[in-house]
């Protein structure tokens, strides 16, 4: 199923690099948000940076410290629209870094994503994205979650 995920996203990059014209990714490709639910699961924040208008690549965090240690959870994902400029298509995959520490050790695992949605993005740099998440840990076999997202942030 990986591979058949990963040939999928690399078609819709090919096809993504091959559209041209100035649009408003190009104009504002940096991202700023807060997201709740998604691709770290129970919120995070993140930046993601377009390339064209059409090709993205992002990183958010999400972290929880306690007197015993730590909790943390850190996608990195491609960032795809395919159709769209100011209202368009999103889609994205990637891994989100799951570690724990308490402060002597620490443990880490990756859980691999899958993300559809809608997103608004204005000329005055408000953008909104709706998403639907496919979450799959690697670990575990047959576990998987569909959960939804949104992301709220500012473009520049």
């Amino acid at each position: 199923m990986q591979r058949a995920t990963l040939m999928c996203l690399l078609v819709i990059f090919l096809a993504a690099s091959a559209a041209n014209g100035e649009g408003i990714r190009e104009q504002r490709p940096t991202l700023v948000y807060g997201e709740l639910g998604g691709k770290a699961i129970f919120g995070s924040m993140g930046i993601e940076r377009y390339f064209t208008n059409v090709v993205g690549m992002g990183v958010g965090m999400m972290g929880l410290g306690t007197g015993d240690g730590f909790v943390g959870i850190f996608p990195i994902y491609l960032s795809l629209n395919p159709v769209g400029d100011i209202h368009s298509l999103y889609l994205a995959g990637g891994a989100s870094i799951l570690a724990a520490s308490n402060w002597d050790e620490t443990e880490s695992a990756a859980i691999y994503f899958g993300s559809i949605g809608y997103q608004f993005q204005s000329e005055g740099g408000l953008f909104i994205r709706p998403t639907m998440n496919f979450i799959i840990d690697s670990d575990a076999e047959g576990l998987s979650l569909f959960l939804p997202g949104v992301a709220i942030g500012g473009s520049f």
